[in-house]
């Protein structure tokens, strides 16, 4: 799979495969269930409801750009809300591929992570074993 991904990158195409969208508040996936009573049935529906945070959402206009590169946001060690998107459960940093951020971003973030986590505003949960 590592392969395949690589070669479509060498290839001239521009294709932008992980678009990734970050927001300053986490976004509602709420639903609102609808029930209908037929005759003999109940018919239970659910169906999106818009979130209230949706333009707090920021999207990327620059195709070429990674998100933080784009928002132009100066982003700190104690925006925690911003940083714990770019991080696993278990307190590790998501990959550059997963992130879609570039080289430049993807070594900040981790920088301020690291610092975030020195400093106690996040929680670092890797075994006692790990590096």
């Amino acid at each position: 799979m590592n392969t395949l991904l690589r070669q479509i990158r060498n290839t001239s195409l521009n294709i932008n495969f992980y678009s990734r969208n970050f927001s300053l508040f986490p976004s509602r996936r709420l639903k609102e269930i609808q029930e209908v009573q037929n005759e003999k049935e109940l018919v239970i529906s659910a169906r999106h409801v818009p979130s209230g945070r949706e333009p707090y959402l920021l999207k990327n206009q620059h195709e070429t750009a990674c998100a933080v590169c784009a928002s132009g946001l100066d982003i700190k060690h104690t925006d925690v809300l911003i940083l714990s998107q770019f991080v696993r459960s278990d307190g590790c940093m998501l990959p550059k591929r997963i992130t879609g951020l570039c080289s430049k971003s993807q070594k900040r973030i981790s920088i301020l992570v690291a610092m975030a986590q020195k400093s106690g505003l996040m929680p670092n949960i890797t075994p006692p074993n790990s590096k």
